[in-house]
Formats: structure tokens, C-alpha cells, sequence
């Protein structure tokens, strides 16, 4: 029985006969599955780190303070050194201003910069305006950590660093 003829095929792009169609050859994958492989290891390690944590909790003791009084008021507790800087800006101002305005106005500040900064070029040199306004703050953000951080001592008093080791003796 003859064959009967190939008729064309109609593809978007145009006709393309039958015999131009190749099969592009499989070659084997050099890759590994997520699972098992790899969150295995990632199951291994957070075990691993848990038991750790677990056993350095055995081990060392955390002391507490005493049971909380209702009639006794702690004194003013240091903030860790990543808010020292908000606490020091809180010493100097009303908690509105200091806790919500500032911040919130530097960050919108900084969210603007690009938009307010007009300069054609991309250099340090061309930008000097952000520049400047980044550099004025950020300097201010360092300045009120170390301030709280290092400079300040039990119930909020300016203590110099050097003089922290005889606090604590």
C-alpha cells in the first residue's frame, strides 16, 4: 500500500515539514534532588545545634533576677547596645518625639533621598547631597549608641567606660 504524501504542518510562526523535527538528545542530569539530599543535611545540622544549645543550657547556669514586687520599682534598665542609641535620644526627648518622629522621619528622609537628589551621575563625587545627608546621619547613629552604650551606667547616670569594671565589682 503506498504512503500517502506528507502533508505540510502549521506551526504559528509558519510551515515547517515533518523532517526538519529533531529530537533534541537527553543527556543525563548532573543535579541532586532537594529531597532527600539536601534537607537532610540541613535536618542533621538543626539537630546538631539544638542538642548544643541544649547542652550548653545543662551546663552553665542562667541566674535570674529575683521574683517580681509590685511595690518596688526596678531601677532604669540599659537597653542593648543596638537601642542604646533610641534610649539616649529618649533621655533628651519626649518618648513621641524620640521613639516614633525621629526615626520614622529618618527613615522617609532616606526613602526620599533618591527622589529629592536630582545629580546625572553615578560617582560618589557627582552625588554629594546623599552623600552628606547619609553620612550626617548615620555619624548621629553611631555617636548615640557609643553614648548609650559605653558612656552610661546603673540608673541611667554618665559613667566614663573605664570606670565601668569598678561598677560591677
Amino acid at each position: 500500500m503506498p504512503e500517502p504524501p506528507k502533508e505540510p504542518r502549521y506551526r504559528l510562526l509558519g510551515v515547517v515539514p515533518r523532517e526538519i523535527e529533531v529530537r533534541p538528545k537527553q543527556e543525563p542530569e548532573d543535579t541532586v534532588f532537594t529531597w532527600p539530599h539536601f534537607l537532610v543535611r540541613h535536618a542533621v545540622i538543626a539537630a546538631l545545634t539544638v542538642a548544643v544549645v541544649f547542652a550548653l543550657a545543662i551546663a552553665f547556669d542562667a541566674p535570674l533576677k529575683d521574683m517580681a514586687n509590685p511595690n518596688l520599682t526596678p531601677p532604669v534598665a540599659k537597653a542593648p547596645w543596638y537601642f542604646a542609641g533610641l534610649q539616649e535620644l529618649l533621655h533628651y526627648f519626649n518618648p513621641m518625639v524620640a521613639g516614633v518622629l525621629a526615626p520614622a522621619a529618618a527613615l522617609v528622609f532616606l526613602a526620599a533621598l533618591p527622589f529629592l537628589d536630582r545629580a546625572k551621575g553615578w560617582r560618589i563625587r557627582d552625588r554629594r547631597m546623599v552623600v552628606i545627608v547619609f553620612t550626617v546621619l548615620a555619624l548621629a547613629a553611631v555617636i548615640l549608641t557609643v553614648r548609650g552604650g559605653l558612656f552610661r551606667g546603673p540608673e541611667w547616670s554618665w559613667v566614663p567606660p573605664w570606670e565601668h569594671m569598678y561598677l560591677e565589682l
